[in-house]
């Protein structure tokens, strides 16, 4: 009876904790903008948010995709770390490691991006309009533009974005694994909530890789600026709490999370 009794306990307050970090990372959300529009524009802020998507975009797709195409010969091959617990679980893959970015990651954002492409000469005109109109403060210069939606001048541009799509896919394989390895470490059950960790290891995983190339091709290849890379850590967990709390809360899933 206890142990159904903590079970639930616990599961209670989880769901309060959903609860208020959604309210939280809302709120923060509405504060990046605030402080965006007050020390640049507001539209400096939706050239942010156009950025950041643009750059972890292909994080997302394999995040997603390592759960679609998982499955199989866990990574960990059943070990224990020297605590004696497992070094990752049964739910981290192989197959869903290997595959999820190379079958689902990188292919879909190669297709989202080869429109961006064919798209870019009628696209282009609304920063150059917004450029001359002197509506941007912090982003003021065509080239950032260029680079988030298409990897920069062609052809070097093509191979950027290439480098970029690799490196943020991967490194969001590697950073749901490290967040896995931490999970494990605090002794977190398989499929219980690791709140803040579970939203935001690949993201981390994803700008860090991301970052690699830069050292290899300084003035083609950038690294996401502190905005960016601000955003993108309030972004990226408010998309997964607030879209698990509105299923929550329409009855489309048991828990928010």
């Amino acid at each position: 009876m206890s142990t159904h009794s903590d079970k639930s306990d616990n599961k209670s307050r989880n769901i309060k904790f959903a609860k208020i970090l959604t309210v939280i990372f809302m709120s923060l959300l509405l504060l990046n903008f605030l402080i965006i529009s007050v020390l640049f524009t507001w539209s400096d802020w939706v050239a942010t948010l156009i950025f950041s998507m643009l750059f972890i975009v292909p994080a997302y797709f394999s995040n997603a995709g390592m759960v679609i195409v998982g499955g199989g010969k866990p990574l960990d091959r059943g070990k224990n770390w020297r605590d004696g617990r497992r070094i990752l679980g049964d739910h981290k893959t192989v197959s869903g490691f290997v595959k999820g970015p190379l079958f689902i990651g990188i292919p879909l954002s190669c297709a989202l991006f080869l429109l961006f492409i064919v798209l870019w000469p009628a696209i282009q005109q609304i920063p150059i309009t917004g450029i001359e109109l002197g509506v941007y403060k912090l982003y003021s210069d065509i080239f950032y533009y260029k680079y988030y939606f298409i990897g920069g001048p062609f052809p070097i541009g093509i191979l950027m974005l290439g480098f970029r799509i690799i490196f943020c896919s991967y490194g969001a394989a590697f950073g749901d694994l490290a967040g896995s390895f931490l999970k494990r470490r605090f002794n977190i059950k398989s499929g219980a909530p690791f709140w803040v960790i579970d939203q935001l290891d690949f993201a981390v995983g994803a700008i860090i890789f991301a970052s690699i190339p830069a050292l290899f091709f300084p003035g083609f290849y950038i690294i996401p600026d502190i905005y960016i890379i601000i955003f993108l850590l309030i972004l990226t967990p408010s998309v997964s709490l607030i879209a698990n709390t509105i299923a929550y809360l329409t009855k489309l899933k048991d828990v928010p999370w």
